[in-house]
């Protein structure tokens, strides 16, 4: 199974079209999909996965309180359920919360697991969540609750509970959400123009995207829950198998990528050049609650 398969029977998940097989039996259909890509798991859901196996020794998975902070179409966290960590809990500012709760329930929890959220607190006691992740949220979050974002993932964590977050910033230049160059290094007024001129609704463009420098995400995660690893050049090193049918999701230039990539394999040099260009990439990190 690869992770063509996963997406084929999630779509199917997510299906409410009368006269569709049951929901119990496509979810069977996801849950063998899923574990025939869990030796060989696609690179985006690596750093989750190995958090939650450090995990693993002390506590059964079934145990492990999981939340997705902004689930977005829930496919991670119903990845997660379908290997066996059933305490799991989604919230997002939209998404299908409905349909997710009823696969939710199929797969045999009580619902509600998945909440509609408006990015300020969380919908769960302190100290309940021993992982916490987001996979490119937080470019999403306004400035108006984004610190609320972070101090509420301290609330909420355990002590010696885990964070783990994949960020757009600032200083990527490539924007895969407007699928533009460098417009977002541009002041407010240039920038509105260039999208304008581009068939890109500013309006709509500013409303949904808030890249901050990264600088801003590693501050806040120390702040609010504790001492934080970036990892985002071990990505670089690690996950490159883009081109096979099971490899991770990565929707930026792929060119670009392995030039980066050859650029961090060259001999001495290549410590150097990796040391700048992460600064460049999206961000991974991993923080601990203190």
């Amino acid at each position: 199974m690869a992770w063509a398969d996963v997406t084929a029977c999630y779509r199917a998940l997510m299906d409410d079209a009368p006269g569709a097989a049951p929901l119990e039996s496509r979810w069977r259909d996801f849950a063998d999909a899923v574990a025939g890509t869990r030796r060989t798991p696609p690179g985006h859901l690596r750093l989750v996965l190995e958090s939650l196996d450090r995990m693993g020794p002390c506590r059964a998975p079934e145990e492990i309180v999981i939340l997705d902070h902004g689930c977005g179409g829930g496919r991670t966290l119903l990845y997660l359920l379908a290997l066996g960590y059933r305490q799991i809990h989604g919230v997002d500012l939209g998404g299908p919360i409905e349909r997710l709760n009823a696969v939710a329930m199929a797969a045999g929890l009580t619902p509600p697991r998945f909440f509609a959220h408006d990015g300020t607190r969380l919908p769960l006691p302190d100290a309940s969540v021993d992982l916490i992740f987001s996979q490119q949220v937080l470019e999403h979050v306004a400035d108006r609750v984004v610190e609320a974002y972070y101090a509420e993932e301290g609330r909420v964590l355990t002590a010696g509970g885990v964070a783990v977050h994949q960020v757009p910033h600032r200083l990527v230049p490539y924007d895969s959400h407007t699928r533009t160059w460098f417009l977002h290094y541009f002041p407010p007024g240039p920038r509105r123009v260039a999208y304008r001129w581009l068939g890109r609704d500013p309006d709509y463009v500013e409303s949904m995207l808030h890249l901050r420098w990264p600088s801003y995400h590693r501050a806040q995660m120390r702040r609010h829950v504790g001492g934080t690893r970036d990892l985002t050049l071990r990505r670089l090193r690690e996950v490159r198998d883009f081109d096979t049918a099971g490899g991770p999701v990565y929707d930026g230039p792929r060119r670009l990528r392995r030039l980066l990539e050859q650029a961090i394999d060259l001999p001495v040099a290549g410590r150097w050049l990796g040391a700048v260009l992460r600064n460049f990439v999206m961000i991974d990190s991993v923080s601990v609650k203190e």
